[in-house]
């Protein structure tokens, strides 16, 4: 393995996968969240952006 300094001059981040988490792939969580917040962008929509003339 790298000695610490050498992990640390690079510029690409270090991770570590947690694989326990494969078992809510596919899995809807905050259902109740997510239908409301798809009820509300039915009903009004996004917000609108407005754009800056350069």
């Amino acid at each position: 393995m790298k000695k610490i300094d050498e992990l640390n001059k690079n510029k690409v981040p270090i991770v570590r996968i947690d694989n326990s988490l494969e078992q809510f792939k596919g899995q809807p969580l905050f259902q109740e969240k997510v239908d409301k917040a798809n009820e509300i962008l039915k009903n009004i929509g996004l917000p609108k952006i407005k754009k800056h003339h350069t």
